[in-house]
């Protein structure tokens, strides 16, 4: 069974905008940001330098993120979210995953538009602490270490993902719309958009599609064998 930092990245995962809520003057400020998961679980945004949220971050890096699932629910209590609790930073820092941006947009197409200019740029939050309930009375804090996967496995992933989508893309386009299919339902012709080790990200035009894995893999090699046994499930 899938441990709950697991499931609880699946929320990120799968999310396309958030609130976020940055410090003001030392009071919250909350703002909607459209938001991407970085092959080790950071949140990825693409800011602008106008915006009130990055000046904020600029004299605080402190931020909390909620991703929800409760939307559409009679009761929305009963749906899932997580709040994840970390500091900001701008990709282009030290130590910081230069590469988070083509995941952004790889989510987030459109954004391309702008991504370019010279007053937005791409930030990361990385995780300290998560809280996630899983729905009704089903609460728990989850540090970041166990909500970070290995980095060094995060890395292989992220040096592999682009050839591991053309694969898939180029041999088994129809199996991918078939899999959508039967799995969730939807009618339309998928491609493979996104590969981590948590799931495969699927788009066909502007929508969007997540299959989760059963569990977390631990290698590129291992991320082909969990997408070929959902291609071969019945």
């Amino acid at each position: 069974m899938a441990d709950t930092a697991f499931q609880a990245r699946g929320l990120l995962r799968r999310a396309r905008a958030g609130v976020l809520a940055t410090l003001a003057g030392g009071a919250p400020y909350a703002s909607l940001v459209t938001v991407a998961a970085d092959h080790d679980g950071a949140a990825v945004m693409l800011l602008s330098d106008l915006a009130d949220h990055t000046r904020n971050l600029r004299a605080d890096p402190r931020a909390s993120l909620l991703l929800d699932e409760a939307r559409g629910r009679a009761n929305p209590q009963t749906g899932p979210r997580v709040g994840l609790v970390g500091r900001v930073a701008p990709c282009g820092d030290p130590g910081v995953d230069p590469g988070a941006g083509a995941r952004f947009l790889a989510r987030h197409p459109s954004a391309g538009r702008y991504a370019g200019f010279a007053d937005f740029a791409f930030y990361r939050l990385t995780v300290d602490r998560a809280h996630w309930v899983g729905g009704f009375a089903r609460a728990r804090w989850i540090d970041g270490a166990a909500w970070h996967l290995d980095p060094a496995r995060a890395a292989a992933m992220a040096a592999a993902e682009d050839d591991l989508l053309a694969r898939l893309n180029g041999t088994g386009a129809a199996d991918l719309t078939a899999l959508v299919r039967r799995r969730l339902g939807r009618r339309g012709e998928w491609a493979a958009a996104g590969l981590d080790l948590d799931g495969l990200d699927l788009r066909a035009g502007a929508r969007l599609a997540r299959l989760d894995f059963e569990d977390s893999q631990s290698s590129p090699a291992h991320c082909l064998a969990a997408v070929e046994r959902l291609l071969s499930a019945t």
